[in-house]
């Protein structure tokens, strides 16, 4: 791999990371502060919404703050990348499967597509890194 596309791959990991740990700081944020605009739903009973802000407020924004402990220490990079591209690759399989059982309807749509773009910058950054891991192990 010639040094200009080895040093843009040593990049794109951090930057990925960053810019997941940001979208998963942002729906934890939304998540906790108005838990219908992340989750779909509408009217809810009390001990419903307090759950939809733990499940979509506390989760995002856990995960989005190691994502970011990714950016800010070298050795957390990895990790972080595995589990948010673990925990999100797990996220998309769930909606897609659930959407094929429960049927399609255009919340599920929009949540989805909320999901896939962490979702395939995690991948982006993880096969980046590994990318350049190995050119360096070979040079």
């Amino acid at each position: 791999m010639r040094k200009a596309t080895q040093r843009i791959f040593a990049k794109v990991p951090r930057g990925a990371l960053l810019l997941c740990g940001l979208i998963m700081c942002l729906a934890g944020i939304t998540g906790v502060l108005d838990p219908s605009v992340i989750s779909g739903t509408a009217a809810l009973k009390p001990d419903g919404i307090t759950s939809i802000r733990v499940d979509f407020g506390g989760f995002h924004l856990g995960l989005g703050l190691f994502a970011l402990s990714g950016v800010f220490f070298p050795s957390f990079l990895k990790p972080g990348l595995v589990a948010v591209c673990t925990t999100l690759s797990l996220v998309v399989l769930t909606r897609l499967s659930g959407m094929s059982i429960d049927g399609i309807n255009d919340a599920q749509i929009t949540i989805l597509s909320r999901e896939l773009m962490p979702f395939a910058l995690s991948w982006i950054g993880l096969l980046c890194l590994l990318r350049v891991r190995r050119s360096a192990v070979s040079a």
